[in-house]
């Protein structure tokens, strides 16, 4: 048996000159921005570069460098990743990004295919990059499912578009700025912000998602960011704590059935004394009652739905 590893046809190398080989894949609508894939040393690579419009004016050039300066100190699995910035022939100065090999979270809605499980593993991986954003002292402030990428091949998350974020050591371009439906009140209102509004957006996707997900995304979108959760760690811990809320029904049942249980032997116990010829057949019914009752199989039954409503929340 041959078992020798090759490849299945004609390996070759296809050289192509990373100026020509270029393929628009996204224009902002109402933004300043637009990507291009290109081809680089065999690797895909995203350029984002201002609309012809936009190039050369101060801000929008600055918008660009900040946005470049912020995603370069970032290295965490779940954002895409930074790698340069400099002029590009034809398309003027770009940042140089990760190719993602996905779909946005916004298709995965719109297609239906967001299911209870997927839901989850996005929620809990999110709030893990935003853990990591905010220790960095970096806010994202537009969070929202077109900037969240979720991977063809694993099902990871990947958080893109960081051009409206903000950090503590820049002094320039702290406007008000977002996406309005998921923007937090203070972020809308140029009033100054912290963490807590990401926590806000966080929990209008969260609202999206998953209808298990309602309170935490009730108590993330809180008008008041006192009354929000405060970090996403805290927003995590929640999220893993909802598997247990589904065995209150299986506990509602089993204090059902203790009860039935217990009312049975009060009554049996406080019942009359029956003629002799009938005792036999009262107690013969009261063993049986209290036999199906008590039967250990019920319980069994019991811990086994609790079993499954945990498995099936853990996925």
């Amino acid at each position: 048996m041959n078992d020798d590893s090759a490849f299945f046809g004609n390996a070759h190398i296809e050289k192509r000159d990373d100026t020509c080989f270029r393929e628009l894949i996204h224009s902002s609508q109402g933004g300043w921005t637009e990507l291009y894939r290109v081809d680089k040393s065999g690797k895909f690579r995203v350029l984002k570069a201002l609309k012809p419009q936009f190039r050369g004016q101060p801000m929008y050039e600055l918008l660009l460098r900040k946005e470049f300066e912020i995603g370069y100190n970032l290295q965490h699995p779940g954002i895409s990743e930074v790698y340069g910035y400099g002029p590009i022939p034809d398309l003027g100065n770009c940042i140089e990004l990760e190719w993602v090999d996905g779909t946005t979270m916004s298709n995965l809605i719109l297609s239906g295919h967001l299911s209870s499980g997927l839901s989850r593993r996005i929620a809990l991986q999110l709030c893990d990059i935003l853990s990591y954003l905010h220790s960095k002292q970096v806010i994202h402030r537009d969070l929202k499912p077109s900037n969240i990428m979720v991977t063809h091949n694993g099902r990871n998350v990947k958080l893109i578009d960081f051009g409206l974020s903000d950090t503590d050591s820049f002094s320039i371009l702290k406007s008000p700025a977002g996406t309005l439906s998921f923007a937090a009140p203070e972020l809308v209102n140029g009033k100054s912000v912290d963490a807590r509004a990401d926590i806000y957006s966080l929990g209008k996707i969260l609202a999206l998602m998953n209808g298990r997900f309602a309170f935490i995304a009730k108590k993330c979108s809180k008008n008041n960011p006192d009354d929000r959760y405060p970090n996403a760690e805290s927003v995590k811990d929640s999220i893993k704590r909802i598997p247990l809320l589904r065995l209150i029904p299986v506990l509602v049942v089993a204090l059902a059935v203790f009860a039935a249980w217990s009312l049975t032997r009060t009554a049996v116990q406080n019942s009359p004394v029956q003629e002799p010829e009938q005792s036999v057949v009262s107690n013969q019914q009261n063993l049986n009652t209290d036999t199906t009752i008590s039967d250990p199989s019920v319980i069994d039954e019991l811990f086994r739905q609790a079993t499954d409503m945990i498995n099936t929340g853990n996925r």
